[in-house]
């Protein structure tokens, strides 16, 4: 099961390793990004950020689909940094009730909607598909924060 699944373009740093993972209690962290999957050094330094009781897994888009199916009694804190992601894995069969969008941060071609979420005109379609799919989108940039719906500020 998906304990929480976020979007943030710096994948697994302190406040994803920390007080997310705390915030939802999860025996795992997945980063799934199907560049990174394929570079060893980014994996290792990924799985340094987490913190030293909890696995740490980076796969690509097709064994995440696997892995979350096969440890469905688990719960599993996904990250990845483009939403594109998450809807291709909700395509592929996977349920997934909610999104925390919280890093998407500033290029040129972005507009912005908080002050940590910047999206642009591919990722507005992404969100209102997931959205139409069932898929509530939420920001916020710490587990304390308030919850806003990102669909609101698009």
């Amino acid at each position: 099961m998906i304990s929480l699944a976020r979007i943030d373009e710096r994948l697994i740093h302190g406040q994803v390793a920390y007080s997310w993972t705390m915030a939802y209690k999860s025996d795992a962290i997945m980063v799934i990004d199907d560049e990174v999957s394929q570079d060893q050094f980014q994996k290792d330094l990924l799985a340094f950020a987490c913190p030293k009781d909890m696995k740490c897994l980076v796969v690509n888009e097709t064994r995440a689909v696997e892995l979350l199916q096969k440890y469905e009694g688990k719960k599993i804190f996904v990250v990845v940094k483009h939403p594109k992601v998450l809807l291709n894995i909700v395509k592929n069969g996977l349920e997934l009730k909610s999104i925390n969008v919280g890093g998407l941060y500033f290029k040129e071609d972005r507009k912005q909607c908080t002050k940590t979420v910047y999206v642009d005109e591919g990722m507005v379609c992404i969100f209102k598909e997931l959205n139409s799919l069932g898929v509530e989108l939420d920001t916020r940039t710490t587990p304390s924060d308030e919850s806003q719906d990102l669909i609101k500020l698009l």
